[in-house]
């Protein structure tokens, strides 16, 4: 995915659209244009010590131009500093079927689902429950429940959240009855921001993330990592187009708007400079990425210390209204090999104490399979919590279905009071009210 530094993404960045925002606009576009005609130049006046430096690789398939911003005075984004909690919310987009997930032992079950239900030997003991059991193709994440560390989530949404992917999606995205504009976790970057803006606080890997969706505070969306870059514009010169960026940032101007929005052209490329430090060597998006990838880059970014507080991974297809059995163990085996993968890359970097993991996915799937040999939306599901913690939080009452879906037993915000909790700040206040903290039981 390209990313478009434009005029209008800086003044979005700057504060939002006024008489005041229009004016600075002009004026940032003119100096655009001067600069660009100067050409390149490698010495950004009126800052010590700011230069960029470019660098190309050429491989069999792909030649990628690199630009890095030097360290500057004016630089966003921190360095070494505090270890502050890091929440990871892992997004199965669709609506994920609870019942295929973790494993109801209870004849209702098979019955309802002739085709669908698992076998016992496609289903994998939990020690020490005896009422659930989990999808086979979860291996990968048996020995974190083995070591205290995973939890499992179930029976769990927002009453009146409703069947349609875009109000349920609305409803776990708010985290509030009203629901309104901002995201739960938005809400959060705005009540606890201090200091400059940070663009890699919070980061949307795979696509963009609504429970990100703030008044005040930004965030960087990345649908590809081998792919976030600097757009530029057919017939362009990328280092011209850079350096001139860099050089209209420099001095900050006395008008305020503009000064922001020059403020936020060091951040932004700190930022891509940082990005392209996790993304390895650039690859032409196949339109794909899995939670493996996403994730390695999420476990980088946390490694590297730029200051990200909030990472959202995002993979879709989990809709699973037809031939289910096999997409679905598809898509499970991709969610477990990313999180295991990423908890041994916490370990290793000496960074999994401070990393809290949760999964969503806006609804789960009806008890009953369809004529496709699918399943369709549903209410409750079922998620998973990687942190300190182990156990089966919920229950799936099969016996006293609600208009055929699975009842819910647990609110979503109470997850979501759990997390913001770990990452501290005004829990309630974000939430609108005061939820539950979720304790797991065996």
């Amino acid at each position: 995915m390209s990313h478009h530094l434009n005029r209008r993404r800086f003044l979005y960045l700057a504060g939002g659209a006024t008489a005041a925002t229009a004016t600075a606009a002009a004026a940032w576009a003119g100096l655009l244009r001067e600069q660009i005609k100067r050409g390149p130049s490698l010495t950004l006046p009126g800052i010590a010590g700011s230069t960029t430096t470019t660098s190309t690789t050429t491989t069999s398939t792909t030649t990628t131009s690199t630009t890095t911003v030097a360290p500057t005075t004016t630089s966003l984004i921190p360095g070494q500093g505090p270890r502050k909690p890091v929440l990871v919310v892992v997004q199965m987009q669709g609506g994920n079927d609870g019942l295929n997930t973790l494993v109801p032992l209870n004849g209702r079950y098979q019955d309802a689902r002739p085709t669908l239900a698992l076998g016992d030997h496609e289903m994998l003991e939990l020690s020490g429950n005896q009422d659930f059991a989990l999808h086979s193709a979860l291996a990968p994440l048996l020995p974190l429940w083995e070591t205290n560390l995973l939890t499992a989530v179930t029976g769990i949404g927002i009453p009146g959240q409703g069947r349609s992917h875009f109000t349920a999606s609305d409803s776990w995205h708010s985290g509030r009855t009203d629901r309104g504009v901002t995201g739960w976790l938005g809400r959060w970057l705005d009540a606890t921001a201090s200091g400059p803006v940070n663009p890699l606080r919070a980061v949307s890997l795979g696509g963009g993330a609504p429970i990100l969706a703030a008044q005040q505070q930004l965030s960087t969306v990345i649908h590809s990592p081998q792919n976030f870059n600097l757009y530029t514009p057919p017939n362009s010169d990328g280092e011209t187009l850079t350096d001139a960026f860099l050089r209209v940032a420099s001095p900050l101007s006395t008008d305020p708007i503009l000064a922001d929005a020059q403020q936020a052209i060091f951040s932004t490329f700190n930022a891509l400079a940082a990005l392209e430090t996790t993304a390895g060597n650039p690859s032409p998006w196949s339109g794909e990425e899995t939670y493996t990838t996403l994730l390695d880059t999420a476990a980088n970014l946390i490694n590297l210390d730029l200051g990200t507080e909030v990472i959202v991974v995002s993979v879709h297809g989990f809709d699973t209204h037809s031939y289910q059995r096999s997409a679905h163990e598809e898509l499970l085996t991709n969610l477990a090999d990313g999180l295991a993968s990423f908890h041994q890359r916490l370990e290793a970097d000496g960074h999994a104490d401070r990393v809290l993991t949760v999964t969503t996915s806006e609804f789960g799937r009806r008890l009953e399979e369809n004529g496709s040999a699918g399943t369709d939306h549903g209410t409750a599901g079922t998620q998973f919590i990687i942190g300190p913690n182990q156990g089966i939080i919920g229950q799936v009452d099969l016996d006293n279905l609600v208009d055929g879906d699975v009842p819910i037993y647990v609110d979503t915000r109470s997850m979501y009071a759990t997390a913001l909790d770990w990452l501290g700040g005004p829990t309630d206040e974000i939430l609108g009210k005061k939820y539950d903290r979720l304790t797991a039981t065996i």
